[in-house]
C-alpha cells in the first residue's frame, strides 16, 4: 500500500516513482506502467492523474488497532513516505523502493499511532541504519528492506510467514488482510491519515504475469492479491487494495488465531484497484534470511 499521508503538522508529500526508485528497478515500474497505458486511455476524459507506480489503501476501513499493533508509519523530513512493521524489538520491515537510494538518518518509525495527528499517543523512533535485499538492489526482486531503530518500540512484532506457512495460506483464492497509512482512492491522492485495512483475495499468478509480465512479476517471489469490489465504485470498476503510501505495509493470514507476515506490499498498475492490474507483495518467506540477518 503505497502512497502519503499528512503529517502531524499538516504537511503531505507524494513522492513519484522516480524519486522512490534507482535506475535498475526504474525500467520495471515503467514496463507496468506500460502495461497499463491501454487501460488509462480507456477511462473518461479528464478523470485521470499523473500515473504512479506505487498505491496506499483503496476502499477498507479505519484498522482495528488491537489487531494491527505492529503496523507503522515511515517518516521522511517530516513527511509521511511508507508503511511497514515491527518484526522485532528494534528492527522494521518495509519495501526495499522505500529505502534504496535514501539517506535512513532522515527517518523516522511511527509506532501505535494509528491517527499519525494524535501525537499524544505512540512512539516517535529514529532510525540508524537500514538495508537494501541486494536482489531488489540488482535486479527488482525481493522488494524488501529493513530499519533498525534507535531504541526498542514498545509493541509485540508480527510473526513471519515461514515457507510452509507461506504456501498453505497465500495460494491463490486464500483471503488475507492488508494495513497501511497510504491513498484512499485510486489516483493515490486524498491520503488518509491514519490507519486502514481491508481484505485482499490471492489471485492466480498468471494474472499478474498477464498485467506485467516475467519482467516485472515473479511467481517464485511475489504474491499477486485483489480486493472485492467497490460497492461505491463511480465510473470504474475499481476494488480495495493497497495504493500510494502503503508501500512496505504488511499482508497478514490467520494462522491459528496469530496473525503472520506473508508479504510486503511492493507495486501496482497506474490507478489502485483496476481488475487487470492487481497489487503486487514481496514474499516474506523468500527473505527470511535477510530480515533476520
Amino acid at each position: 500500500m503505497r502512497g502519503t499521508t499528512g503529517t502531524s503538522s499538516g504537511s503531505t508529500e507524494a513522492p513519484g516513482p522516480g524519486e522512490n526508485l534507482q535506475s535498475s528497478r526504474r525500467h520495471r515500474i515503467l514496463l507496468a506502467l506500460i502495461a497499463c497505458a491501454s487501460l488509462l486511455a480507456a477511462l473518461p476524459a479528464g478523470a485521470g492523474a499523473a500515473p504512479r507506480a506505487h498505491r496506499s489503501i483503496v476502499g477498507g476501513l479505519p484498522a482495528n488497532t488491537a489487531q494491527w499493533p505492529f503496523a507503522v508509519a515511515i517518516f521522511r523530513k517530516g513527511h509521511m513516505h511508507c508503511s511497514g512493521s515491527v518484526v522485532s524489538p528494534t528492527r522494521v520491515l518495509t519495501a526495499g523502493h522505500c529505502v534504496d537510494g535514501f539517506n535512513v538518518a532522515n527517518f523516522q518509525v511511527i509506532v501505535g499511532r494509528p491517527t499519525l495527528r494524535d501525537t499524544s499517543v505512540g512512539q516517535t523512533i529514529g532510525v540508524v541504519s537500514g538495508r537494501v535485499h541486494p536482489d531488489f538492489e540488482q535486479t527488482g526482486l525481493h522488494d524488501v528492506a529493513t530499519l533498525d531503530l534507535a531504541q526498542p518500540v514498545s509493541v509485540a512484532p508480527v510473526a513471519l510467514a515461514t515457507p510452509d506457512q507461506s504456501a498453505a495460506t497465500a495460494s491463490p483464492g486464500a483471503v488475507l488482510q492488508v494495513a497501511g497509512y497510504g491513498a484512499t482512492n485510486p489516483f493515490g491522492t486524498h491520503l488518509s491519515g491514519f490507519l486502514k485495512s481491508t481484505v485482499e483475495q490471492v489471485r492466480a499468478d498468471s494474472r499478474c504475469l498477464k498485467a506485467y509480465t516475467r519482467d516485472l512479476f515473479a511467481p517464485e517471489s511475489m504474491i499477486c492479491a485483489l480486493g472485492p469490489k467497490r460497492k461505491h465504485g463511480g465510473r470504474f470498476k475499481i476494488h480495495t487494495t493497497a495504493c500510494s503510501g502503503d508501500s512496505g505495509g504488511p499482508l497478514v493470514a490467520d494462522v491459528g488465531g496469530t496473525p503472520v507476515e506473508v508479504g510486503t506490499v511492493s507495486y501496482g498498475g497506474a490507478l489502485c484497484g483496476l481488475p487487470a492490474a492487481p497489487t503486487v507483495y514481496s514474499r516474506v518467506s523468500t527473505s527470511l534470511g535477510f530480515i533476520n540477518g
